[in-house]
């Protein structure tokens, strides 16, 4: 007789084989959860290639790049770890060191952060690779040479900000201030990329941006004693330079000419009374480097984010600012016209 199935009695659990894979599946997942979470919190590596730089090798920069970093949220040794490199040298003798930096990084990195001629020497290598590169900072010229453009995307693996020291800015800040000027120096080593490129600057400027000053061309690498007897000759009345006269602005101030010029050094706004003492510089123009950290610093979130892509971020200007010194001023005996006054940003007292 067949048994009767009563009301209520039918089991509710699964079959074994069910269950044997339930549990399975269940355990499987375990395994996959910490490897899943792992990823989602792995740190970003920032490789940051700098050189030493007079007078902060670009520490401004970097301590305004990392603190803005962790202000969205990116804290060092936490969501980002950074590996801060430092060339031997100031001088592109030290490129084999950026080569080995960035072949023994590039794997491992989501991004780098180059400063000034490393730039194009890191180039060379990343421009063949998805690793994200931001500039920090060099100038329009270097940056010309590795974008086609800096107003528009840039359709690569590459972008960042870059620093402008227009020549008929200097010349027009050098007839404000000294309006019976005639002759001005551009004092530069055509050794030097950037001096090189500032050169060909002013040779094309049009008549009308050279505001009526003749303009002579001192090149260093014939030698400073050269440089320093066609200074002293009583022709030209003020000088500049942009990299290259750098080194030699102690013995360039025998000269008793005033300065009006472009600093490329990483000086901030504090330190620009300090740059300045030290020889007869009148005006002038120079970027904080601690601006580009912070607005490097903006993309890179943004990046890390997934807010934008490397290949859309436009190039960014560094914040320029004009100055005139007036204990050079004082020195010089050369009165501050107020149209000079006008012109520029700061005063330095």
């Amino acid at each position: 007789m067949p048994a009767v199935r009563k009301h209520g009695s039918s089991s509710t659990h699964p079959p074994r084989p069910v269950l044997r894979l339930a549990v399975l599946a269940l355990f499987a997942l375990a395994l996959l959860l910490p490897s899943t979470v792992a990823a989602a919190t792995e740190p970003k590596k920032v490789v940051i290639i700098r050189y030493p730089i007079e007078p902060n090798h670009f520490t401004p920069l970097v301590e305004a790049y990392q603190e803005t970093m962790a202000q969205r949220g990116y804290r060092s040794g936490r969501e980002v770890i950074y590996i801060d490199i430092l060339t031997t040298t100031a001088e592109q003798n030290s490129i084999p060191e950026v080569i080995a930096a960035v072949e023994q990084y590039r794997e491992q990195a989501d991004l780098f952060i180059t400063s000034g001629w490393v730039s194009m020497a890191a180039r060379n290598i990343l421009q063949h690779s998805e690793v994200p590169q931001l500039f920090v900072p060099v100038l329009d010229s270097v940056a010309l040479h590795m974008l086609p453009s800096l107003h528009e995307p840039p359709n690569t693996n590459l972008s960042g900000l870059y620093l402008m020291y227009p020549p008929e800015k200097i010349l027009r800040l050098a007839r404000l201030l000294m309006p019976e000027l005639t002759d001005y120096a551009f004092v530069y080593d055509s050794r030097i990329p950037a001096d090189k490129s500032f050169f060909q600057a002013y040779r094309q400027l049009p008549a009308e941006a050279r505001y009526g000053i003749n303009i002579h061309y001192l090149d260093l690498a014939q030698g400073l004693e050269p440089v320093m007897n066609t200074l002293q000759q009583g022709t030209i009345g003020a000088y500049g330079g942009i990299v290259g006269y750098l080194p030699h602005r102690r013995r360039l101030a025998a000269s008793e000419l005033p300065v009006i010029t472009a600093f490329t050094p990483d000086i901030e706004v504090e330190d620009i009374s300090d740059f300045t003492a030290i020889d007869n510089t009148l005006a002038g123009l120079f970027n904080p480097f601690s601006y580009t950290g912070r607005q490097a610093a903006e993309i890179s979130a943004d990046l890390f984010d997934g807010q934008t892509d490397i290949t859309a971020v436009i190039p960014r200007p560094a914040r320029q600012m004009a100055f005139i010194d007036f204990r050079n001023a004082e020195k010089l005996a050369i009165s501050i016209p107020f149209a000079a006054l006008e012109a520029v940003d700061m005063v330095v007292r």
